[in-house]
């Protein structure tokens, strides 16, 4: 069955984190988890009060589970609530990993550098692939215009994996194809990427090369914007994040200015 976790920051039901994650799970007819995680650091057990304050936000959240259950029966799936104590993000990337897709708020205003929050760190930790979802973005269905980009890396082939699903679900596909071919025996050997891609099911509607390089991030968000995509499925970090956070790149770039749901996997 496929399963699905959605991380529930705040405990509401009208954000676009919830919204989209439950029309996915409901397009997918897949399990679906709401976690809410309340970080705790090791030196807060030496204080008894704000170890007081923490086991109350713990039951509080806690008897948010009927709250779920109501939300997950109007939206016609299956799922269950967990409540978790500890560090953010070893909890969010091991519980992650037993699930096909993790649903996520994008890194936004925050305190912390994108590359460097605790949603793409969860990602580096080896969770699930991460669909990332805008605070103001507006959700009316699970993605039905797709735009994928490739360029032959093994991050943006899983990303393309671990969005099959939706893929198969989507009514327009469109493929950016960034594939640099090398020359007999001094690089990987042409992969037939359509071909793949129709026999899991998926129909590409465009498909256009591209010449990854400097601006890719904005060229990437400018073909989104001409298709109307409601999803971008690439690849995360193809170097390093000092690099990417020092010199800019694709990933930090969309992660920066994206206003539509992101699928990364690394």
């Amino acid at each position: 069955m496929y399963e699905m976790i959605i991380n529930v920051g705040q405990i509401r039901e009208d954000t676009a984190t919830v919204q989209l994650g439950l029309a996915v799970a409901q397009q997918q007819q897949a399990f679906v988890v709401g976690i809410h995680i309340i970080p705790q650091i090791p030196s807060v057990t030496a204080i008894p009060d704000a170890l007081a304050v923490l086991e109350a936000e713990e039951q509080t959240a806690r008897d948010c589970g009927p709250w779920w259950s109501e939300l997950c029966r109007r939206w016609k799936v299956e799922g269950r609530w967990e409540v978790f104590r500890g560090p953010y993000v070893p909890v969010l990337a091991a519980r992650s990993r037993m699930a096909d897709l993790l649903v996520c708020n994008a890194p936004g205003r925050q305190d912390l550098p994108i590359g460097w929050d605790n949603i793409t760190r969860t990602l580096f930790a080896g969770g699930a692939p991460v669909l990332l979802v805008p605070e103001t973005y507006e959700v009316r269905s699970a993605p039905e215009r797709v735009l994928v980009a490739w360029n032959g890396s093994g991050e943006s082939t899983e990303a393309i994996r671990a969005a099959m699903p939706l893929l198969r679900k989507a009514a327009e596909v469109d493929l950016l194809d960034g594939w640099r071919e090398a020359l007999p025996g001094f690089g990987p050997p042409t992969l037939a990427l359509d071909e793949w891609l129709a026999r899991q099911g998926v129909t590409v509607r465009q498909h256009r090369p591209f010449h990854p390089g400097e601006g890719t991030g904005a060229h990437l968000l400018r073909e989104a914007d001409a298709m109307q995509a409601q999803l971008l499925v690439m690849g995360a970090w193809g170097r390093s994040r000092i690099s990417e956070l020092v010199l800019g790149g694709t990933t930090h770039h969309v992660l920066s200015h994206t206003h539509l749901p992101l699928l990364l996997a690394h």
